[in-house]
């Protein structure tokens, strides 16, 4: 929902100071603004906010007027008065919310990167200016889109290897129906079609999928994934070959870097690997001391005593064991790069309710930043009500209708005495020095 900047909003008395994600907003310096679409700034005085922006496919349309315009029984109720026009057409009803807020309900999902013009004729509820008739805007759908990636590959059972599955996950840009991603993928093994199983999370848009039924044999084979748009509206393919080794064939199969709290190299192997080894010795990266070792399954993830930037060469010696004990016949090596970490800050847990009597201490995470921009944002008491009717208390969704910024601040973290800001790191903010609290706000 976009809200009118210009609408002003009386400031109301105060009972019990709360703190929460969305509510209090801890950015980056870096940090970009959403676009604003433009429109005449008369209309806020009859328009509150209003749906706009990039939305997704299955976004519901929402106008909330600055004073009430119906009576308590329509509320809930479909209107049969034509209030939204829509280009290209979108068939669909009309439903008040509640005395001010109206809502478009599209009869079918919207198209996907389609921009939709708005006009909203205002003049049928309200008496207003000629000129502000109508309300004119434009928002546009999420375009869709995906990407596929391949976790891991391994047994079934540890100690028995020709029965294998592969685990993954494809990422859609917005929601995708579930039956229409399941028909995206295509696998097949020396021209066996595979059975392919999946998980749909993270509101339609998060798809992990395993590949069942993977056989490893005595020679080394491909499992082709071929994956086709075409079921959920876009023309993108994506093809990926999964190497699956002989069964005397143990070696490495994939590694990656995963930067976050604890900066680790992820080995895999095409075994299970024997989890009570000594691996100091067989595995060393360049110019790094001594390493830390945990073994999972087909994986060995390698710790360095301090973060790593750059490019380091990792040695891997003959002489790793799999879960049957057969040891790794010959050395490998790979380039492995330490990427640094891009500057981001994140709340700790989904947000705290912050009671003034035992202080105002507010922790967030951080890393490679020296500088944050805190900005505080108060709901006035009076406006409470109304914040709740279109949020939880971690919602942070139209803000500026019921409430205003009463503090913008940089924090330097400089002073912290962290030593590696290149990681992520806890950090405190003082909020009883920064602003007056009030009881009765949010």
């Amino acid at each position: 929902m976009q809200s009118l900047p210009w609408k002003k909003i009386a400031i109301g008395a105060v009972a019990i100071f709360i703190v929460a994600l969305g509510i209090f907003y801890v950015t980056s310096s870096k940090g970009t603004k959403p676009a604003v679409t433009y429109v005449n700034p008369a209309f806020g005085e009859y328009i509150s906010s209003f749906t706009s922006g990039v939305v997704s496919s299955g976004s519901a349309i929402r106008i909330i007027l600055s004073q009430d315009a119906i009576d308590s029984t329509a509320v809930g109720q479909e209107t049969n008065v034509k209030l939204f026009s829509f280009s290209p057409s979108v068939s669909g009803k009309t439903v008040w919310l509640d005395r001010r807020t109206i809502e478009f309900k599209p009869a079918s999902r919207l198209l996907s990167g389609q921009m939709y013009e708005v006009s909203f004729a205002l003049a049928r509820l309200l008496d207003v200016p000629k000129e502000l008739e109508a309300f004119e805007y434009s928002f546009q759908v999420i375009p869709q889109n995906f990407e596929m990636s391949i976790g891991n590959v391994l047994p079934y059972v540890k100690t028995e290897l020709k029965r294998q599955k592969i685990e993954g996950v494809l990422l859609t840009a917005d929601y995708a129906d579930q039956s229409e991603v399941e028909k995206m993928m295509q696998a097949q093994q020396e021209g066996t079609a595979l059975k392919v199983n999946w998980t749909h999370v993270d509101e339609g848009r998060q798809h992990t999928f395993t590949v069942e039924d993977v056989a490893r044999q005595d020679k080394a084979s491909i499992v082709k994934l071929a994956v086709d748009g075409k079921s959920i509206g876009i023309a993108q393919t994506q093809d990926l070959d999964v190497p699956i080794p002989a069964l005397g064939d143990f070696k490495v199969t994939n590694f990656r870097v995963e930067q976050g709290s604890s900066q680790h190299v992820v080995i895999q192997f095409s075994d299970p690997l024997n989890e009570k080894q000594n691996l100091q010795g067989l595995i060393s990266l360049s110019d790094v001391g001594t390493l830390d070792f945990e073994i999972k399954d087909n994986e060995i993830r390698v710790y360095p005593p301090v973060r790593q930037v750059g490019s380091k060469t990792l040695r891997l010696e003959a002489g790793v064991r799999n879960i049957l004990d057969y040891k790794m016949k010959d050395a490998s090596s790979m380039e492995v790069a330490f990427e640094q970490l891009n500057p981001a800050v994140r709340f700790t847990g989904k947000g705290s309710i912050l009671p003034s009597t035992d202080g105002l201490v507010l922790p967030f995470e951080a890393v490679n930043l020296k500088t944050v921009d805190v900005e505080i944002i108060k709901i006035f008491e009076k406006n409470v009500i109304q914040f709740f009717q279109v949020n939880e208390f971690d919602g942070g969704a139209e803000l500026r209708r019921v409430g205003k910024p009463v503090l913008k601040k940089a924090v330097s973290l400089d002073n912290a005495g962290v030593t590696d800001l290149g990681k992520w790191n806890r950090f405190t903010l003082d909020l009883s020095k920064m602003l007056q609290t009030e009881p009765g706000a949010i």
